[in-house]
């Protein structure tokens, strides 16, 4: 098969793989929960490059194995109807080793070339492919370097050496190629390609509307919190049209009705936020959205805005309500800062979520004792409490190297399941078995209240959504 006009298209495939919660995040029966029911949304990097890839005239078929609860052989099954030249993975780092077992049957069933990316193979590319039933990775974004790759396995497989990014065994080693240089331009990129997708198979336990997705407005983030690897990342905006229009068409040909943006700061630049809204409201879209960012990047009347736009939910970072806890993560934003963000989003009628994080650094009772008072303080709808794992390439888990002298995940990727465990939450002053009582004890202080249970039950607009609430309830018992 070759690439050009008049000739037969280049078929792929990529494969959403089922995805779960890591076990260090959360005690067993919450982490099933959320894994199961909690969240089950694209993949928006493998829908971004379906996009890429059709747009360069190849031929995709997107296997969402994940939503869709697809066996291997039911995967197995789609490809070789298909029958792609090649098949894509994009590697998550807490689910590497979990991904391996259906690589390899679809490896061993279909025996075709498997391509792996994603921040897990720029970070582990020579230990990624230790596992001989991967043959190639690209390094870095790959919008371009994935349809070279293809192109190239097309015309036999002899003409890699020249792809950017490209990871490949050579010589009985592992030779990793340079990546593009900069990043892509996110107003150039298409949208991804959501006619693929299952989208009614989407869900999220704090929807409002169905069927949902997912869309990011922006990529990366200026800040650099000590546990998060997205500031490790370049920081670049889509404009306000951009968005509005993949707004557009996700309404107006997908019949989505909910958006979730995965942003780390949507708000960060105010007129844009502006923008954006006013474009919602010019255009008159009716679709609901929610955002993640900052306590200490919003006002009063941005958030007005938002709300008159259709956004009707916001994610904030509290982390901890212990100030020299939140100075060892980097996160310099005052709680009574944090405690206006939460009365204003509510002033407006957007409800709200907080994350917090438990087993940080130099956190000892006390310290987690005030995150409880502080969050069933707060004018706050959900909260979501994570045990801190520490994951490259972030500044903490910098530090877990250089003190250990052991680099956990590489461990990991080339196959030893337990180097997490033994890792465990590094940080943390307690015990694996009591971090998890408190983490417990943290869910059910706030959710358990009557009044809160009381004033939920009175906002439940729909049987799928009080069926949601039940089911995270009964994980936190």
């Amino acid at each position: 098969m070759t690439h050009g006009a008049g000739k037969k298209r280049i078929r792929v495939a990529l494969v959403n793989l089922p995805q779960a919660v890591p076990d260090l995040m959360y005690t067993p029966r919450v982490r099933k929960a959320y894994t199961s029911t909690a969240q089950i949304l694209p993949n928006l990097s493998l829908a971004y490059l379906a996009g890429q890839l059709e747009r360069e005239g190849f031929e995709v078929l997107y296997v969402e194995a994940f939503a869709l609860k697809l066996s291997a052989a039911e995967i197995v099954e789609r490809l070789r109807t298909f029958d792609p030249a090649a098949v894509g993975f994009n590697l998550i780092t807490e689910n590497f080793l979990d991904s391996l077992p259906y690589i390899r049957l679809i490896k061993e069933a279909l025996s075709i070339p498997v391509v792996v990316g994603g921040m897990h193979l720029s970070l582990y590319p020579r230990e990624t492919l230790s596992h001989g039933f991967i043959d190639y990775g690209i390094a870095g974004e790959g919008w371009r370097s994935f349809p070279a790759l293809l192109r190239a396995i097309a015309g036999g497989g002899r003409d890699t050496g020249g792809v950017a990014g490209l990871v490949r065994r050579e010589g009985g080693g592992v030779a990793c190629a340079a990546p593009d240089e900069g990043p892509t331009p996110l107003d150039r990129m298409p949208f991804p390609a959501r006619h693929l997708l299952p989208n009614e198979a989407y869900s999220c336990v704090m929807s409002k509307r169905h069927p949902v997705t997912v869309m990011i407005s922006s990529y990366g983030c200026p800040f650099k919190c000590a546990y998060c690897d997205v500031g490790t990342l370049g920081h670049q905006m889509r404009s306000a049209e951009c968005v509005v229009g993949e707004m557009e068409e996700c309404r107006e040909r997908h019949g989505i009705r909910e958006v979730w943006f995965q942003d780390e700061t949507f708000t960060l630049n105010p007129a844009r936020v502006l923008a954006i809204c006013q474009a919602i409201r010019r255009k008159g879209l009716d679709i609901h959205w929610s955002v993640r960012t900052r306590a200490d990047l919003v006002t009063r009347e941005m958030l007005r805005e938002m709300k008159e736009a259709g956004c009707f939910k916001m994610h904030f970072g509290v982390e901890s309500a212990d100030p020299a806890v939140l100075q060892r993560l980097g996160r310099s934003i005052p709680l009574e800062r944090m405690r206006e963000a939460f009365a204003w989003a509510g002033e407006a009628g957007i409800s709200t979520l907080a994350f917090f994080m438990i087993g940080n650094p130099g956190e000892d009772r006390a310290a987690i004792e005030r995150s409880i008072r502080f969050a069933r303080s707060l004018s706050c709808d959900y909260i979501q409490v994570n045990k801190l794992t520490p994951c490259p390439p972030s500044r903490l888990y910098s530090q877990v190297v250089r003190e250990t002298g052991r680099d956990y995940w590489a461990e990991y990727t080339l196959g030893r399941a337990g180097a997490i465990a033994e890792m465990g939450n590094y940080f943390s002053v307690f015990p694996p078995a009591e971090l998890d009582r408190w983490q417990k004890r943290f869910f059910r202080s706030f959710y358990y209240r009557p009044s809160y249970v009381a004033r939920r039950l009175a906002s439940v607009r729909s049987w799928r959504e009080f069926a949601g609430l039940a089911r995270a309830a009964l994980s936190i018992r």
